[in-house]
């Protein structure tokens, strides 16, 4: 493992121990899946979208808690300082942050997800749980940059990351549909992806407008992603 990852992981509070992890990452999203099968054993309806769109939004958590917690990291010991001087590449600095949150959020998912659709009995769903991944690596890697760079140099610097994780369940539409909330809170849903992806998991097609719209709206975020942050290097520089 190259000194750039080994930092980056240092950097992680939650990443600091097995111990941390297993309860962090494992023993806590399992709870939380027991209790919510519990409820869906006793019900006649279909809960596999309620069940993805928890997996999900909770692996999008984590992954943007690993990438906030590190930039917060470079922060208060005056690394992000030297990378707005010296501007490193994406490789040694940028990469390791993605690449380690990515394997957090890839992680919850398949543990999460498979564990829920074998109780569930949902096994038709696996093949698009697999190949939602990497969406939902980008969508938990550009949310988390975004909230972490708007969150430099700030007295919070996690406001935006905690909001952001905190509205993930109500905006991505689990248990109603956006097309039903409130016009000023749908057009706040629309802005996130994520309620495209569950709409994707529920049609028969493999490619269907609702993954189009995905993708489309993750090249907007990296494109937000890429202007804020370069913004705030140029703001840094002054």
């Amino acid at each position: 493992m190259s000194s750039s990852y080994k930092v980056t992981i240092s950097s992680i509070s939650n990443l600091s121990s097995l111990q941390i992890i297993a309860i962090n990452y494992v023993l806590l999203p399992l709870i939380s899946l027991v209790m919510f099968l519990l409820i869906a054993f006793d019900a006649n309806q279909d809960y596999s979208r309620t069940l993805l769109g928890t997996v999900i939004t909770s692996a999008i958590s984590s992954g943007i808690g690993v990438i906030n917690t590190s930039f917060v990291y470079d922060q208060n010991i005056g690394i992000f300082d030297d990378v707005v001087s010296i501007r490193p590449n994406f490789g040694k600095y940028l990469l390791p942050k993605f690449v380690i949150a990515s394997l957090v959020t890839t992680s919850e998912v398949l543990l999460l997800g498979s564990i829920g659709l074998i109780a569930l009995n949902k096994y038709n769903l696996f093949s698009k749980l697999f190949a939602a991944i990497p969406l939902v690596v980008i969508i938990s890697s550009l949310l988390g940059f975004f909230g972490s760079v708007l969150g430099i140099k700030r007295n919070n610097p996690y406001w935006l990351t905690n909001i952001i994780s905190g509205s993930l369940f109500l905006l991505a539409g689990i248990i109603i549909p956006i097309s039903e909330y409130p016009q000023w809170l749908r057009i706040i849903a629309e802005i996130l992806p994520i309620s495209n992806l569950l709409d994707w998991f529920n049609s028969a097609k493999v490619f269907d407008l609702n993954l189009e719209i995905v993708f489309i709206k993750c090249v907007i975020w990296f494109i937000i992603c890429l202007f804020c942050y370069q913004q705030l290097i140029f703001k840094l520089k002054k």
